[in-house]
């Protein structure tokens, strides 16, 4: 997607909350910088384990703006969320140089426009710090050969299973049909696809299979609809960890715009089954970090 269009779609997502498209648009045209990438309705995992919603998000800067409305409530409680949105928030504890530029739009259009030139000096002087370069997903990947690691905190996703199979594990492939195949050693490559919550009943997004991501992503619980289909499942579990076998997890949801993508979520090892839920295998994870191979 070029820039034209990302802007587009980006700020669409406002145009029915008048307020905020206002004062996101006004702060988006005075910065007048095409290498400043802004991300909308950008969910951040707070300090305190809860999360908030930042209406515009500036990754290169990590800076958000939240936009406070009479009917806005900033602070969601994580059982509220889709997965999607605990999945692609951005961890306030992870970045040291967080900041949070808040605006409220109850004022009078003095006093708004008064903040967003505020607002506007804030990211500028703090751009004029750094070199921006609005990257392009290709030259992201390029950037992502170049380091040792990837870890969970690194803000990148993919669009596939063959572009996470060639930057970081450094295959050639051209495709990959299968979400759990061995990429390297004894190291599997897993691409689950999370179960969805409603109303506290957990549904399968994946052909059945049920895969619930821990809030602070420590484990993963797995089971399916289909009993025989479970009961196969535990065969395999010893085979597992006797082999020692590591999961190298990028689970996949849908971005701020919509499209799948997948983010880096660990490396985890089988234990056996679930000690909260014995229809469930648990895998733990071991490792918050995995090598780029070159």
């Amino acid at each position: 997607m070029n820039k034209r269009d990302y802007l587009v779609k980006t700020f669409s997502r406002t145009k029915r909350k008048d307020y905020e498209n206002y004062i996101l648009t006004a702060i988006w045209h005075k910065l007048d910088n095409m290498e400043l990438k802004p991300v909308s309705q950008q969910y951040v995992k707070r300090n305190d384990g809860k999360h908030a919603l930042m209406d515009l998000y500036f990754p290169q800067l990590h800076i958000g703006i939240e936009v406070d409305e009479a009917y806005h409530q900033a602070v969601v409680e994580a059982d509220k969320l889709r997965m999607d949105e605990i999945i692609s928030a951005v961890s306030e504890e992870a970045i040291e140089d967080f900041e949070i530029l808040r605006i409220d739009a109850s004022k009078s259009i003095e006093e708004i426009n008064s903040r967003i030139n505020e607002v506007v000096g804030i990211i500028k002087q703090k751009a004029s710090k750094t070199t921006l370069k609005w990257r392009t997903y290709e030259e992201e990947l390029q950037m992502m050969k170049k380091q040792d690691y990837l870890s969970i905190y690194d803000g990148i996703s993919f669009k596939d299973i063959k572009d996470i199979a060639n930057t970081v594990f450094g295959k050639n492939a051209k495709r990959y049909q299968l979400s759990c195949f061995r990429i390297i050693d004894n190291t599997w490559l897993w691409c689950p696809k999370l179960s969805i919550t409603i109303d506290g009943d957990t549904k399968s997004a994946a052909a059945g299979w049920l895969n619930h991501l821990a809030e602070d992503w420590s484990y993963i619980d797995e089971s399916h609809q289909n009993q025989e289909m479970l009961e196969n499942r535990k065969k395999t579990l010893m085979e597992e960890i006797n082999q020692d076998r590591k999961r190298a997890v990028f689970a996949k949801y849908k971005d701020n715009l919509g499209f799948n993508r997948y983010r880096f979520v660990g490396v985890f090892k089988c234990i056996g089954l679930s000690p909260e839920d014995e229809s469930c295998v648990r895998y733990i994870r071991i490792d918050d970090k995995v090598e780029v191979v070159k």
